[in-house]
C-alpha cells in the first residue's frame, strides 16, 4: 500500500489515519469538506488536499491520480444523534456514497475499505463478526447497513475488493463525546457525582491508536468481502469501565450507578469478535482501558486547570 484515498480526512478518525499513513511514508489523497482544511500548513510532499463537496465528487474524476490503492471511505453526514433520524441527511448519505464508489471506478482504486460502527448492531446481543445480523434503531444505522450490502455488491461487479469494518465505542484525548465515559470523568473531575444507570449492558472501547493500526493493517491484508469487528475485546460490562474511571481519578468520590432506572428491559450491547481481524492480519490491540483512560483522564485534567475550572 503506497498510495490512498481518504475521504473525510477532516474528522475525528480521517486525521488520525492520515497522520499516521504520513508518518509511515505512505502518500494521502485527503478530501476534506470545503472551508474546512485542518491541514493547512502541513507542507507534506505526500499529503494531497481536495476540498470538496462530495455531492459534486463527479465533477472532479481528473483531478485525482489513477494508481491509488485503497480507498478509505469515512465522509458522513448526521452522526449526532439529533440527525441520526433526519432523512434527508441520511438519503444524502447513501447519494454521496455512491458516487464515491463510481469515482473509485472511474479512477482504478484498488480496494475499498468501508466504515460501519457497532450502533447498527446495538440489539444483536452478541459479539460482533461477519455472521452479526443488523439492528439499527434509526436511520443513520439504516443507511449504513444498506451502503455495506450496495457498495459490496458494487465493488463486486467492477472487481474492485471492498471491506467493512465494525468499529467499537472509540475513545482518545482529543474526542469528547457526550457519552457515559466522558460524562463520569468530566462529573468526578469537577468533585460532583455522576448518576447513571445499572451499567450492566455489555460494551466494548478501543483507543484511536489501535483503532488506526487497525485500519492500516486492513487496507495492506483485509481480504475482499471480509467483516472485520474493530476493538479491544474486553466485552465488559459498562460498569467496569466506569469503576476503572473512578479509581483513576478519587475513589473516594461518590459514584451513582443505579440511580437512574433503565428504560427498558433489553439492554443495548457493543461487543466485538477480533479473531478474524487477528487471523486475516495479524493485528493485535496495544492499548488496555486503564492505559488509554489515564492518557484521557491527564489531558481533561490538565485542560480544565487551564480553563481555571478543575475540582469546582
Amino acid at each position: 500500500m503506497n498510495k490512498v484515498l481518504i475521504t473525510g480526512a477532516d474528522g475525528f478518525i480521517g486525521r488520525n489515519l492520515t497522520a499516521r499513513m504520513l508518518a509511515k511514508g505512505i502518500e494521502v489523497h485527503a478530501i476534506v469538506y470545503p472551508g474546512h482544511n485542518i491541514f493547512e500548513g502541513n507542507h507534506s510532499p505526500l499529503l494531497h488536499v481536495y476540498p470538496l463537496d462530495l455531492h459534486h465528487i463527479l465533477n472532479h474524476i481528473k483531478d485525482f491520480p489513477k494508481d491509488i490503492d485503497v480507498m478509505y471511505h469515512f465522509a458522513w453526514s448526521g452522526v449526532k444523534p439529533e440527525l441520526r433520524n433526519d432523512l434527508d441527511v441520511q438519503i444524502g448519505n447513501v447519494s454521496m456514497t455512491l458516487d464515491c464508489m463510481k469515482l473509485a471506478i472511474a479512477i482504478g482504486i484498488k480496494k475499498i475499505v468501508f466504515p460501519g460502527s457497532t450502533n447498527e448492531y446495538l440489539y444483536y446481543g452478541k459479539p460482533l463478526n461477519k455472521d452479526a445480523v443488523p439492528s439499527p434503531n434509526n436511520a443513520y444505522g439504516a443507511a449504513k447497513i444498506a451502503l455495506r450490502y450496495l457498495c459490496s455488491d458494487f465493488a463486486s461487479r467492477n472487481n474492485i475488493e471492498f471491506v467493512y469494518t465494525i468499529i467499537a465505542g472509540i475513545y482518545a484525548a482529543d474526542r469528547r463525546d457526550n457519552n457515559v465515559i466522558f460524562y463520569t470523568i468530566n462529573k468526578l473531575l469537577h468533585k460532583e457525582k455522576p448518576s447513571l444507570t445499572s451499567l450492566e449492558q455489555l460494551w466494548d472501547y478501543v483507543y484511536i491508536d489501535d483503532v488506526i493500526n487497525a485500519l492500516i493493517a486492513v487496507g495492506q491484508k483485509g481480504k475482499d468481502g471480509a467483516v472485520y469487528a474493530i476493538g479491544h475485546g474486553d466485552n465488559w460490562p459498562l460498569r467496569n469501565y466506569i469503576e476503572i474511571i473512578h479509581k483513576k481519578i478519587d475513589p473516594g468520590l461518590p459514584l451513582g450507578i443505579g440511580e437512574i432506572p433503565n428504560t427498558s428491559d433489553k439492554l443495548p450491547s457493543s461487543c466485538v469478535d477480533l479473531r478474524d481481524l487477528k487471523r486475516d492480519t495479524g493485528f493485535e490491540p496495544q492499548i488496555d482501558f486503564e492505559t488509554g483512560i489515564t492518557f484521557v483522564i491527564e489531558k481533561l485534567r490538565e485542560d480544565m486547570k487551564m480553563e481555571g475550572n478543575y475540582g469546582h
